[in-house]
C-alpha cells in the first residue's frame, strides 16, 4: 500500500526535477525572447588597478578595464561593442564581470551611448526558485505542493492588486491591502490545513491578531504624531506614507501571526485529540505554556528578518563617520517600528487563538 501511494509522488518529483532543469537550460538560451538587448562578454583587456583612499581613511581598490561585447538579440544582433567599465573590491556601487557573463544593455546602435544595465540573473533565479520548491515538496508532500499552490495564488493577487493600485491611482492602498490579507489567510490556511474546525479558530485568531495590532499600532501613531519615525526613507513616493507603511507593516506581520495561531491551534487540537477527557481548564493552560514557548522565538525571527536586510547601509554609514544615532535612525527606524508592531501582533494572537479555540471546543463538547 505504501509502495502504491509512494510511487505517483516519487513520480512528480522526478516530473518536477525534470521541469527545472529544463527551465534552467531555457533560461540560457532565451535572449531572442527579451527585448531588451543582452550582450555576452568575449574578452576584458586594460585591466587596471589602483588603491583609493576617501575622506574617512577608508581604503578601497579601484579596478578599469575594457569590456567587449558581442549582442546576442534584437535589431542590432552580432554588433560588438568595447565598452569601459569601474568597480570597486567593496562592490559598493559598482559590479564585477567575468568572460561569457550575460549582461542587460541599454543600446540603440551607437557605441559610444551604451550602458550595461546589469547581469542576466533568469537562470539563477530559475534554479534559486526550483531548488525551494523541490525541497518543499520533499518534506511536505501533499502539503507542500499545498503550500506551493498558496504562494502562487497569493503573489498574483498581490501583484494585481499593486498593478490596480498603480493604475488606476486609487489612494485607498491600506484598504485594499487588507483586501488582500483577508484573502490571503482565508486561501493559505484553507489549503494548507484543510476545511476543518482548528483551521477556522486560526483564521479567524489570524485576522483578529493581525488587524487589532495594526489597529493599536496607528492608535499610537496619531497619539505621538509618528515621531521618531523616519518616513523620508522611503525614497521617491509621491503619496501619503502611512497608508503604504501600515500596509507593508500589514503584509509583513501576516506570515508571522499565522503562524502562530496554527502552530498554537493545531497543538491545541492535538493534545485534545490524544487525551480526550483532558479539561478545558487543563487545555487552556497548556496552550498559555505553548504560547510562552513561542512567543519569544518568534519575535525574534521578525525582528531579524526585518533587521537584516539594513545591514549592509549600517556598515555603509559607519564607514563615513556617521554617530550611531543617526545610523540607526535612517536605517532602522522604519524596520524597528514594523518589528514592534509585528511583535505586538505575534504576543496578543496567542490569547487571542486559545479564547477562539475554546469557544469552539466547548461548542464540540456540548454537542456531543
Amino acid at each position: 500500500m505504501n509502495i502504491q501511494l509512494k510511487q505517483p509522488f516519487n513520480l512528480a518529483i522526478i516530473s518536477f526535477i525534470i521541469l527545472v532543469i529544463g527551465a534552467v537550460i531555457f533560461t540560457q538560451h532565451n535572449t531572442q525572447f527579451y527585448k531588451t538587448p543582452i550582450g555576452q562578454i568575449t574578452q576584458i583587456t586594460n585591466k587596471q588597478s589602483e588603491t583609493t583612499i576617501d575622506q574617512n581613511k577608508n581604503k578601497d581598490t579601484l579596478h578599469k578595464e575594457h569590456i567587449h561585447i558581442k549582442v546576442l538579440n534584437g535589431k542590432y544582433k552580432g554588433d560588438t561593442l568595447t565598452l569601459s567599465h569601474k568597480y570597486t573590491d567593496s562592490l559598493s556601487d559598482s559590479e564585477k564581470y567575468n568572460k561569457n557573463d550575460k549582461l542587460l544593455l541599454s543600446y540603440k546602435g551607437k557605441e559610444d551611448t551604451a550602458i550595461i544595465k546589469g547581469l542576466k540573473r533568469d537562470s539563477s533565479v530559475v534554479l534559486m526558485i526550483g531548488i525551494f520548491l523541490l525541497t518543499l515538496l520533499i518534506v511536505g508532500r501533499k502539503s507542500g505542493l499545498n503550500s506551493i499552490i498558496s504562494l502562487t495564488i497569493n503573489i498574483t493577487v498581490l501583484l494585481m492588486v499593486i498593478d490596480y493600485f498603480m493604475k488606476h491611482g486609487n489612494q485607498h492602498f491600506f484598504s485594499l491591502m487588507s483586501v488582500t490579507v483577508i484573502f490571503s489567510t482565508i486561501v493559505s490556511l484553507l489549503l494548507v490545513s484543510g476545511f476543518k474546525r482548528k483551521t477556522y479558530v486560526a483564521i479567524i485568531s489570524t485576522l483578529l491578531g493581525t488587524f487589532l495590532s495594526i489597529g493599536i499600532s496607528q492608535l499610537v501613531m496619531t497619539l505621538t504624531n509618528s515621531n521618531g519615525i523616519k518616513y523620508e526613507t522611503m525614497s521617491f513616493l509621491t503619496i501619503q506614507p502611512t497608508q503604504i507603511f501600515l500596509a507593508s507593516v500589514l503584509i509583513g506581520s501576516l506570515g508571522a501571526v499565522m503562524d502562530v495561531a496554527i502552530t498554537l491551534t493545531s497543538s491545541l487540537y492535538e493534545i485534545k485529540a490524544q487525551q480526550p477527557n483532558i479539561s478545558l481548564k487543563q487545555l487552556r493552560q497548556s496552550g498559555i505554556n505553548i504560547g510562552k514557548d513561542i512567543m519569544g522565538t518568534m519575535t525574534n525571527i521578525l525582528f531579524f528578518a526585518y533587521l537584516s536586510g539594513s545591514i549592509p547601509m549600517i556598515i555603509l554609514y559607519f564607514k563615513n563617520s556617521n554617530t550611531v544615532t543617526y545610523t540607526l535612525s535612517m536605517n532602522w527606524s522604519l524596520e524597528i517600528t514594523r518589528a514592534l508592531m509585528g511583535g505586538i501582533g505575534i504576543v496578543i494572537t496567542i490569547p487571542i487563538t486559545i479564547f477562539v479555540a475554546m469557544i469552539f471546543l466547548k461548542r464540540e463538547e456540548a454537542n456531543r
